[in-house]
């Protein structure tokens, strides 16, 4: 035990008396696993794992221990941690990335089995070390070679680190003035991340600083340029241009990027890969109403917002149902004089399952100054909401013929969701059957309320018509009975067009046109790869986003390791171009429909979700577990792929 007045660690001196404070507020089981990994000694499961128990803190099983165990654990914490901040370890300690090493501690500190499939998983997702190469690094690209990644939102930022991490040259094209698309460009009142903030971070940049397990959208806005600074992505970005057009240009063996910069001039560029990175949701959806544009208020879109309204003594209405009005509706029900909401369909709404979002001091400190203490709240968070949640997804068969539910997962959450409704709305009343689904839960994106949606509309003031409105005139919006309600201010929370690229003119071979190849049913193959479009690398591709856990950078991590082996192999062939073969794609596409058959997306026809094509083909979420997808995107498959 050090005995030290400070302790050097990460640049800081740490006061062992805070230490230890807050060492004692800790996590028991990530206190073992993080011993383990400071020491390198792969006994230390052995000698606290009986002791330590779980005690369910949503979304994590937090490790509880007797005080006797963790005055032990404490010291010697605290000890491995002044050794760590001296530089000093035993000889032969393992690393603690050792997947042996990981593989015995994981199940302590997340409280539950880890099957050995996950080890490599959740070492890189929990960013102990980064996205493992497969295919080995033996040969190298062309000098000139370079990558042209669109969107400087969390996807083209994760391709760009990559880039930069593997030596391959590599510009941003962004239509913003900064980084960090959606967060950057949409802030109306209320918005924040409605995936749990420890883990919604790349994991080559894990945040442990957050003030709320759920920030608003300023907080995650700010994570992401600092993102920025730290990495110099500015400087290989250029700003305010939007791509209008990428043609593939045979003769060269290269993209044409036609870009549009904010001062009118236009020029085009070349790049031997290009990475679409600007998301699937980007234009505002108005709703056809009749008499919208004759309205004497003030009408705006969510995604539009304009940060000089004031919502104060307002008569108010709110177009939608999403989670997108139920953050405003939380956020402004205290400000307005009145507010009605309008819900064509009510949406399943779990209920906040703390008494605060706010992040305990204790814990930030622990994440900012205790090596591995953010990874694993990390991965805790990940693990949480993984693939222990995917039975919620798939059908049962026998239990769906008599439920509403699709599966006894799934059930589970439709009661927690249904006593949520009864406690505070009672049982059996008006409000409680305006806003109960008629479909499963997850047949659309479920929303977590963040903490006053429900009770804002029990107030006196709110009303909540279960319907849409009829028409808008001058003073307001008319009700599908006739009724006139005067109004202030509309609100149309009404998402947003589902686009897979279709606002850019993308040509393949052959100026083949990638918005005709998919019509009205978008598809791609492992890594957003289309036949007819060599050396194009689509990020948020059709089938890629998790529908059952995780988060978005989860699809985008794996995707972009998945980009990086492609450019290793055609390193090693020496090859110019790559894409998929016809016969690959189509196998893969059905693959994705045939196991897709099985989903809560394709057994819930009542549910209107942005899920769906103008086809019916389910394109966003991917129906397989999670551990399915980041194996299957470990490395190409070259008898796939065509490489000349």
């Amino acid at each position: 035990m050090t005995t030290d007045a400070t302790v050097s660690m990460q640049g800081a001196e740490l006061d062992p008396d805070e230490l230890r404070a807050n060492l004692r507020l800790a996590d028991a089981g990530v206190l073992v696993a993080v011993l383990a990994q400071l020491t390198g000694d792969a006994a230390v499961p052995d000698r606290f794992a009986d002791k330590i128990s779980y005690e369910p803190n949503p979304p994590e099983q937090v490790g509880v221990t007797d005080p006797e165990t963790l005055e032990t654990l404490v010291a010697a914490v605290a000890e491995a941690v002044a050794r760590a901040g001296s530089g000093s370890q035993e000889p032969g300690a393992l690393p603690a990335d050792d997947p042996g090493l990981f593989a015995r501690i994981a199940p302590v500190a997340l409280g539950t089995p880890v099957g050995e499939e996950y080890v490599g998983l959740l070492l890189e997702q929990g960013g102990f070390h980064p996205s493992q190469p497969v295919l080995a690094r033996e040969a190298a690209l062309p000098p000139d070679f370079k990558v042209v990644i669109i969107g400087a939102g969390m996807a083209g930022m994760a391709a760009a680190l990559e880039c930069a991490a593997a030596g391959i040259d590599y510009e941003i094209i962004d239509r913003n003035a900064e980084v960090g698309g959606t967060w950057y460009t949409t802030g109306y009142p209320g918005i924040g991340v409605d995936t749990p903030s420890a883990y919604y971070s790349l994991s080559r940049d894990i945040n442990g600083a957050w003030s709320s397990y759920y920030p608003q959208g300023d907080e995650y806005q700010r994570y992401l340029q600092s993102v920025a600074d730290k990495n110099n992505l500015r400087q290989r970005t250029r700003f305010s241009t939007e791509v209008e057009a990428l043609w593939w240009d045979e003769q060269r063996g290269q993209w044409q990027v036609h870009a549009l910069a904010a001062d009118g001039s236009r020029d085009v560029s070349y790049a031997n890969v290009v990475i679409p990175a600007v998301g699937y949701l980007n234009r505002p959806r108005w709703p056809e109403l009749a008499g919208r544009d004759s309205f004497a208020g003030v009408s705006i879109h969510s995604a539009e917002w304009d940060p000089e309204l004031d919502l104060r003594g307002k008569k108010v209405a709110i177009i939608g149902a999403g989670c997108t009005s139920v953050q405003i509706v939380d956020a402004c029900v205290d400000e307005v004089e009145h507010l009605t909401v309008f819900q064509r369909q009510p949406h399943w709404v779990a209920p906040r399952r703390r008494l605060s979002d706010d992040v305990p001091e204790h814990r930030r400190w622990l994440n900012t100054h205790i090596p591995f203490y953010a990874n694993w709240n990390r991965l805790k968070s990940f693990w949480g909401t993984a693939d222990n949640n995917y039975p919620v997804i798939v059908r049962d068969p026998e239990w769906a013929a008599e439920h509403l539910s699709i599966s006894p997962a799934n059930d589970v959450l439709l009661q927690m969701c249904l006593d949520y409704i009864d406690r505070t709305f009672g049982a059996g009343s008006e409000l409680a059957r305006k806003v109960t689904p008629d479909f499963a839960p997850y047949g659309k994106r479920i929303i977590r309320d963040p903490g006053g949606y429900y009770a804002a509309l029990t107030r006196s003031h709110v009303d909540v018509e279960a319907a849409e409105p009829a028409r808008v005139n001058e003073r307001g919006i008319v009700t599908q009975d006739g009724r006139q309600i005067e109004l202030d201010v509309i609100i149309y929370a009404t998402g947003y067009h589902l686009d897979f690229l279709a606002t850019v003119d993308i040509r393949g071979r052959d100026g083949l046109r990638l918005s005709e190849f998919w019509g009205d049913s978008p598809s791609a193959y492992r890594g957003g790869m289309v036949p007819g479009f060599p050396n194009m690398f689509i990020s948020s591709a059709p089938n890629y986003s998790p529908g059952h856990g995780a988060g978005h950078n989860f699809g985008v991590e794996v995707m972009v390791h998945y980009v990086m082996e492609c450019l290793q192999l055609m390193a090693q062939r020496e090859a110019t171009t790559i894409e998929v073969t016809p016969e690959a794609f189509e196998s893969y596409v059905r693959h994705i429909d045939e196991t897709m058959a099985d989903t809560v997306w394709c057994h819930t026809p009542t549910a209107h979700t942005y899920y769906r094509s103008g086809g019916g083909r389910i394109v966003t979420a991917f129906p397989f577990r999670l551990i399915d997808v980041w194996q299957s995107h470990r490395a190409p498959i070259a008898e796939d792929l065509i490489l000349r």
